[in-house]
């Protein structure tokens, strides 16, 4: 992704991004080219600022001509680009008029959950035969890492057949014990949903949808898990109980009742998480929240209970279970993170402030 500087002169974000060890890189309406490194924002004021010329040019070079009615449609489109250092994922979007680019680095291999020194417990999920696992988070968590980290997970331990529905890919795995068919929009498949008729012709064991974003998703997310398959997904929610509520409550009140029930069947597992940085400033710390769908939230599911659901995370440690306050008052504790961040980023702020007065952390 290059851009003029002068006459004949030209430099590569992408190759400046690899330099810079930069996560991701921002291209705005009259703001230079911008790069996130250890989550700052380091403005490139070296670098001329970028106009509507710019900016349109980077966009007719990216999207293809089978893209464009996306793209016009939706104002915003997903895309991967390549060049000899990495792969970056490239979203195309508007903003008062202008067009807005924001990329960000692929990492060159799909990591392990040891690697990223995520709970046990995802080994354990990953090695189950059917239901749905759900990661959830906000936007740039981590979401598809820890996915990808989950597949890696059944790719080296066991012999199973995974399909992978992207947009766009954004981990490429080499097959081991597993044979794995990796599927993205606009390259291998037209529509998501629209293709999971056909993803079951072709006998998977398990498919990861990269994301799912709305009610039709939803729908086939669980209709796929409904016919053994184990299907990991991630979606954009803050908690158990918010993914429970937006799942739930994205259907017609009078089909609410038969959705709680097919969520209690076929839910395994919901992982939310967040990404904080880290006390000395130098690296980015995953904080998660993890529910089981044991009897106890099955049936809290079933009844509408969510009130209860978070106590029942609460007091289910033995199990595996952590709530996600719980786990900000540990990193806090072993100093990975601060108490103020760990208040921002808190689902119940005021659960973990009386909790670290409780606990003598911090002074009353």
């Amino acid at each position: 992704m290059k851009i003029k500087t002068g006459e004949d002169k030209y430099i590569d974000l992408h190759q400046l991004m690899a330099e810079k060890n930069a996560s991701d890189l921002y291209l705005t309406f009259w703001e230079p080219p911008t790069l996130r490194i250890n989550n700052q924002l380091h403005r490139l004021e070296q670098l001329p600022i970028m106009t509507d010329e710019m900016l349109n040019e980077i966009k007719e070079r990216l999207v293809k001509p089978e893209m464009a009615e996306y793209f016009t449609k939706n104002l915003s489109i997903d895309l991967w680009v390549s060049n000899t250092w990495r792969r970056y994922r490239v979203n195309i979007s508007k903003q008062q008029w202008h067009i807005m680019i924001v990329s960000r680095l692929f990492m060159e291999a799909a990591p392990t959950i040891d690697q990223l020194w995520l709970p046990a417990i995802l080994k354990d999920l990953a090695s189950k035969s059917s239901w749905i696992i759900l990661v959830t988070g906000p936007t740039w968590c981590g979401k598809s890492t820890t996915l990808a980290a989950m597949i890696q997970e059944i790719n080296l331990n066991y012999s199973k057949h995974i399909i992978t529905l992207e947009d766009p890919i954004e981990y490429k795995f080499k097959p081991e014990k597993s044979i794995i068919e990796q599927k993205e929009l606009w390259r291998d498949v037209i529509w998501f949903w629209s293709s999971s008729k056909f993803t079951l012709r072709q006998r998977p064991d398990v498919i990861l949808f990269g994301e799912i974003r709305d009610l039709e998703g939803i729908k086939n997310a669980i209709l796929l898990a409904e016919t053994w398959h184990l299907l990991v997904a991630s979606i954009h929610s803050r908690s158990s109980v918010q993914t429970l509520n937006k799942i739930i409550w994205s259907f017609p009140a009078e089909q609410q009742n038969q959705i709680r029930m097919q969520l209690a069947e076929n839910l395994l597992a919901i992982i939310s998480q967040k990404l904080i940085k880290s006390q000395d400033n130098l690296s980015m710390v995953v904080a998660m929240e993890i529910m089981i769908n044991n009897t106890a939230i099955e049936n809290m599911i079933r009844e509408n209970k969510m009130n209860m659901v978070n106590n029942t995370i609460l007091t289910n440690k033995k199990y595996w279970m952590q709530l996600m306050e719980e786990e900000l008052i540990n990193l806090v504790i072993n100093k990975k993170i601060t108490v103020q961040d760990a208040i921002n980023n808190a689902n119940d702020p005021l659960y973990i402030s009386k909790e670290l007065v409780s606990r003598g952390v911090i002074a009353k």
